[in-house]
Formats: C-alpha cells, sequence, structure tokens
C-alpha cells in the first residue's frame, strides 16, 4: 500500500480527568447516548457495547473497578476516557467527504482489532468500550479505571502510571502497530500537524452561534368539539337527515381547510429547514483547512492525533 496516503490510526486520551463521580456518570450518559448529543445524528445506529465490567452501563461497569480502590485524596483521578478512530479513508475510500458512511466490513474488522488491543493494554482497568456509529467517523469510547496493584496486592489509583507523557507515545505506538494489519498507520511522532476534517467540521458546525435555528412548526388547528347535550345531539340529528348543514358541520369543513393549509405550511417550513442544514453542510465541505505551523518550519504532511469529529450535522427534534 501507498504509504503516503495510508489511513492513520486515532488515539486521543480526554485531557479531562474525571475526579468525581459525577463526571463518570455524565460521560457515560454522553457514551449510552442517554443525553442530548448535538454532533450525533438522532436518527443514527444505537451505541453498540463492545465490553462492560460489570453492570449494564459503563458507570455501572466503572463503580465496579473503583470498588475497594485506594485513592489518595479529593483530586486523585477516578476514571480516564480514551477515543480511538482511523482516518475517514479506511472507512469509506474514495468517499472520505461523505460524513457517517462507512463500510460495516471495515468497521467491522477495526473494531474487532481495537478491542483486542484494548483489553490487551488495561486487562485490569477496561470498565467499558462503546462502539459509536451516528457521527462523522465510527469511533469507540473507552472508560479506563487506573487502578495499580500495589506490592501489599490492593489496588491503589495512579493515573501517572497508566497516561504520562511518555505512556502516551507508548500507547501512539502500540495501537498503530496493533491496526498495520489493516493498513491503517500512526501518525508521525511529534507532529503538530492538526486533523483537516475535524477541525474543519468543529469550525463550521459547532459554532453554535452559526447553527441554523430550529424551525418551530405552528400548532395543530384543534377540531371543533362535537354538538353534546340531547337537545344539541337532536338538532344535529335533524339537520343531517333533512340535509340542513349544521353549524357543527360548517365548523367541521373549516377545520378539514386549516387543517390542509397547517400541513402546507410545515412542509414549506421543513424543507426551509433542510435547505439551511444542507447549506450548513455544504460549508463544512467547503471551509478552508488549517494547520497550524511555527515559524520557518514546514508543516509534516503527516496527521498525528484527532479528536473524532461529528457525523452529518444532527438536526434538532422538531416539537
Amino acid at each position: 500500500m501507498d504509504q503516503t496516503a495510508a489511513p492513520y490510526a486515532v488515539l486521543r486520551v480526554d485531557r479531562r480527568k474525571a475526579k468525581a463521580m459525577a463526571a463518570i456518570a455524565a460521560s457515560s450518559a454522553h457514551t449510552m447516548r442517554q443525553r442530548p448529543t448535538p454532533n450525533a445524528n438522532p436518527e443514527g445506529p444505537a451505541p453498540i457495547v463492545m465490553h462492560l465490567a460489570d453492570g449494564k452501563t459503563p458507570y455501572q461497569a466503572a463503580c465496579y473497578l473503583l470498588e475497594g480502590a485506594e485513592r489518595r485524596n479529593r483530586d486523585t483521578v477516578l476514571c480516564r476516557e480514551i477515543v480511538l478512530s482511523a482516518s475517514p479513508s479506511y472507512f469509506r475510500p474514495g468517499r472520505e467527504s461523505m460524513g457517517g458512511v462507512f463500510e460495516p466490513d471495515k468497521v467491522k474488522a477495526w473494531a474487532t482489532a481495537s478491542l483486542a488491543w484494548a483489553k490487551r493494554q488495561w486487562a485490569d482497568q477496561l470498565a467499558s468500550v462503546v462502539l459509536h456509529l451516528d457521527e462523522l467517523a465510527p469511533h469507540m469510547h473507552i472508560l479506563c479505571i487506573p487502578r495499580v496493584r500495589t506490592e501489599a496486592g490492593r489496588w491503589k489509583l495512579n493515573s501517572k502510571a497508566l497516561f504520562d507523557r511518555e505512556r502516551l507515545r507508548e500507547l501512539q505506538s502500540s495501537y498503530g502497530v496493533a491496526m498495520a494489519p489493516l493498513g491503517i498507520r500512526r501518525g508521525e511522532p511529534g507532529s503538530i500537524a492538526t486533523h483537516a476534517e475535524a477541525r474543519q467540521f468543529y469550525g463550521v458546525v459547532n459554532a453554535r452561534k452559526d447553527l441554523p435555528e430550529r424551525v418551530k412548526l405552528p400548532p395543530a388547528p384543534m377540531a371543533p368539539t362535537p354538538p353534546s347535550g340531547i337537545a344539541a345531539e337532536a338538532s344535529n340529528a335533524l339537520g343531517t337527515a333533512l340535509g340542513i348543514e349544521t353549524p357543527h358541520q360548517r365548523a367541521m369543513q373549516a377545520h378539514a381547510v386549516a387543517l390542509k393549509e397547517w400541513r402546507e405550511t410545515c412542509s414549506e417550513l421543513r424543507k426551509k429547514d433542510d435547505r439551511a442544514w444542507e447549506s450548513m453542510r455544504a460549508k463544512a465541505a467547503m471551509a478552508p483547512l488549517r494547520q497550524r505551523r511555527p515559524s520557518n518550519t514546514a508543516v509534516p504532511s503527516a496527521i498525528h492525533t484527532v479528536a473524532v469529529a461529528p457525523a452529518s450535522p444532527a438536526r434538532p427534534k422538531r416539537r
């Protein structure tokens, strides 16, 4: 395979360090799509749970591994989150700009190899592994409890032992080696290049002030209340029998006209909404790609790591 065109392995350790159970709960809710996720397609595939140390959610799995683990103080890191993915050119060769598109066989091969690698790296620390297919590129969310064995055989939380600067470099290289059989390679060590697609998409799509406003549909017209009471019901029945249009019948006809107009209005508003979001997608696709470069230094052509970018923008749900 032409190495200059080979897709890159993506491994990102979130800089945010969970030091409270509430932070783990929030991460679990996000991972399981139990809270609104603006960057995800609400109609996309549901999260695929590939590994849980225990329980039914990442939070419960994290609690299981934290049980009995010694923590030094309130600032002790309880959990680290890792994201694994690969360049879009691996998941959809030749269709890199088509967010949310992927070849199932490639995703399966990558996910299987990534899970096996994660289990080798964190045999005693892996709380959960969840696959997301509802954003720009397939990716995995991993929750890792940084517990290590002491000489006395007890568990102690020590994030630095597992995620210091040197260990992070080793993880990048190790993951690259694991992905090599799939034609995916590690980014160049020390590269300052930014991931064009991620910066491009987040720069355009996640600028909340630039997002199209959610279309507000007008309420549907209320149907007229049927006549009630013995006299009203008798009068309506007599009018119907004699072919005389009753007030209720006129109200029903007016309601039918109003309902038709309401449906036409909603259809036009939805079309307008679709055009606005399509325009934003086009803007994201055509936005200039930027790379940071130091003075008198050429930007390396390779890509190092990337935060997984979102799928084709998720349209807010209409009420």
